[in-house]
Formats: structure tokens, C-alpha cells, sequence
């Protein structure tokens, strides 16, 4: 069994990488869940901006991480039917960051102290599950033959 944190009608299952509500699955893709986890793990802590980029991106993309964490934390707040002006889950520090504001509840492996670690999945990990998914085997795209150059899937901005 793997942490799962309920707020209000809603539940983050960190071991199925799933958010529900009252029961029923709430699709939301991987970089706003990964946000959304980070955000619940730390209830009521500032988390800045550059600690949210470090945290989803690390410290050696070149993306536009501003755009990425807007956009991650717009498609949060229509899964959470949250509001920005009157925030229930994720208030908005103008200039520095967010903060979750709900009320959570912890259970799982997390009421055994010591026992959970954070949920972390590098950029790597999550794009080879991406691509896990999509039936492409990551291994062969990024193995060098001996005629030809590695291939890679191409770089993604957000």
C-alpha cells in the first residue's frame, strides 16, 4: 500500500500516481500531478518557484520554466475546481511561489514514522515512462549502434 493524503473530497495516491475525487479518477497529466504531489507534501510551506523548477525540471533544462509551472498550476486548479481569487487548495504568493492551504490527511505507509520518502521521478525516469506508455522502448531509442548516431526523442517545450 503507498501514501495516499485526502483533502477535502479529493485523494492524491502517490503509489498509483493518481488524483481522485469522491472516488473517480480526475485526469491530470504527469508534470501538474508531480507539482501537485510536491505542493501536498509540504501543506501549509511556501514553495518557491525556483524550488518547485528544481524540483520538476532540475537544475540543466532549457525550457521556459515560467510558462511550465503557470500552465501546471492553471491545469491543477481546473482538476481541483479551485479558484485563484479565492483559493481553497493552492494559494498564490505574488512574486515568490504557492502554498497548498487544504486540510490534508495522511494514510498509508506514511503513519509509520520515517517510512515514506518524498515521491521524486527525474526528468529521465518520467520520460522513459512516457515513452514506456506510448509502446516505444527508450532503451532502444538512446542505445548507439556502431553505423549510425544515437536517437533521441525530440526535446519538448512547454
Amino acid at each position: 500500500m503507498g501514501k495516499k493524503i485526502q483533502f477535502s473530497s479529493f485523494e492524491l495516491d502517490f503509489g498509483r500516481f493518481q488524483l481522485s475525487h469522491d472516488g473517480k479518477p480526475v485526469p491530470l497529466e504527469g508534470l501538474p500531478l508531480q507539482l501537485l504531489m510536491f505542493l501536498v507534501e509540504n501543506p501549509g510551506r511556501l514553495l518557491t518557484r525556483e524550488q518547485i523548477a528544481d524540483r520538476l525540471w532540475g537544475k540543466d533544462v532549457f525550457v521556459d520554466i515560467e510558462q511550465g509551472i503557470n500552465t501546471a498550476i492553471r491545469k491543477i486548479r481546473r482538476a481541483l475546481q479551485d479558484d485563484s481569487a479565492q483559493p481553497h487548495y493552492l494559494q498564490t504568493v505574488v512574486g515568490r511561489g504557492y502554498r497548498f492551504v487544504g486540510e490534508t490527511r495522511v494514510e498509508g505507509d506514511a503513519e509509520v514514522p520515517g517510512a515514506v520518502e518524498p515521491f521524486k521521478v527525474s526528468p529521465e525516469e518520467f520520460g522513459h515512462a512516457v515513452m514506456a506508455a506510448a509502446g516505444l522502448e527508450p532503451e532502444k531509442l538512446s542505445a548507439p549502434s556502431k553505423d549510425r548516431e544515437p536517437v533521441r526523442p525530440p526535446r519538448r517545450e512547454i
